[in-house]
């Protein structure tokens, strides 16, 4: 029997409803958790509010009205309770950020869904629909939720995102207990909540520009350079790194490497006051640069030669049948990336651990080994 939604709604604007209702929830055994948030002007996202939920209450925290969110922070630092969300990746982040803690122990309504027939990476009005055939509204999805008024309406499409949050992890765990996969997901969620996974590495900010591999290993050292610095700046500024320099500005830069201020002002993707500001720095980074050994920053990606791209097409296949009879969605166990990898050699994958390799990840590296040694027989 599928459980009733919860009802009672409460808007937490004071530090004292916050207290009473984080110490209320302390005491559940699990709870439902979404956020709200912008990150448009900024490099960190901005929380604006907090929704939680029971089997019987909601509770809407507005995070910009409160001075004290630490009876907030505990409640999702306290590890006897399990914290339920739907597609969970954002919502970690912004918290991680905000109070430095990982809400553990996690379950994720998207990435269980797939154990029980569902589609992968269902968004959350598709899942709500398909297990209780409601049809959520979608009118506050670019909703400015750190303006105060919020906007009509707005606490009611906050709250459905736990309201009925609540009801599907309810559903989802008796089919997965049915299924006798409810062990299955324990990896994939604590991985979820390594908080490394949160750690900026700036040395490696290069990465996010995908052109890197076209530069001269020169060109590339200087590339390296400058998207650190850029990252660093971000962050300190609280800025996106947009803001702080464009990518295509990184890139000339690196190309061209100028040796002062006014050879700098000739990049027309560089704009003026960005020199003006940050010239200084910038030089800084390309001199750093020329200090360094003209080696490039990795191997450039190479694409599969035939033979591998072969091999791939039977991992896959492989793959999609291996996910067909088990009733689970290819695209759950691993990706075509991933596969690539296995067949370049790559062997800590997640489809050969846990779960995965049981239901699919043996078969798959059988099947393409059966492959290499053929092709390596002449057969």
């Amino acid at each position: 029997m599928i459980p009733k939604p919860p009802q009672s709604v409460v808007t937490i604007t004071d530090d004292a409803a916050l207290a009473e209702f984080a110490a209320r929830m302390r005491e559940r055994d699990w709870i439902a958790v979404d956020t709200e948030f912008l990150r448009e002007s900024t490099y960190y996202p901005k929380l604006c509010l907090v929704q939680i939920a029971d089997a019987d209450e909601i509770g809407l925290i507005d995070v910009i009205a409160l001075d004290d969110l630490e009876p907030l922070a505990e409640l999702l630092a306290d590890t006897r309770v399990l914290k339920v969300f739907h597609s969970a990746e954002q919502d970690l982040e912004v918290l991680y950020q905000r109070f430095g803690t990982m809400p553990a122990p996690l379950f994720d309504t998207q990435v269980a869904a797939p154990l029980v027939g569902l589609d992968d990476q269902m968004g959350y009005a598709r899942l709500i629909d398909a297990l209780l055939d409601i049809d959520l509204p979608k009118a506050h999805t670019r909703t400015d939720w750190s303006k105060r008024p919020l906007p009509p309406g707005a606490l009611d499409y906050a709250a459905d995102d736990v309201r009925y949050l609540a009801v599907a992890y309810h559903v989802i765990g008796n089919r997965l207990l049915e299924q006798e996969r409810e062990a299955w997901l324990a990896e994939d969620f604590e991985r979820m909540v390594d908080a490394r996974r949160f750690d900026v590495d700036t040395a490696a900010a290069w990465r996010r520009i995908k052109s890197w591999h076209r530069l001269k290993p020169a060109q590339q050292q200087a590339l390296g350079a400058i998207a650190d610095w850029r990252e660093r700046e971000a962050m300190a500024c609280d800025r996106p790194r947009r803001w702080i320099l464009a990518d295509d500005a990184v890139i000339e830069l690196a190309k061209r490497r100028p040796p002062d201020r006014d050879a700098m002002k000739q990049i027309r993707a560089l704009p003026a006051k960005t020199v003006d500001r940050h010239g200084t720095a910038l030089l800084d980074c390309l001199q750093r640069a020329a200090e360094r050994p003209a080696e490039p920053l990795a191997a450039p990606p190479t694409p599969p030669s035939d033979e591998e791209k072969r091999r791939i097409k039977i991992g896959m296949d492989v793959l999609a049948e291996r996910a067909q009879s088990h009733a689970i969605a290819a695209s759950a166990l691993a990706s075509r990336k991933e596969i690539a990898a296995m067949v370049a050699g790559a062997r800590d994958l997640r489809l050969l651990s846990g779960w995965r390799a049981g239901v699919a990840g043996e078969a798959v590296l059988a099947a393409i080994k059966n492959a290499e040694a053929a092709a390596g027989s002449g057969a």
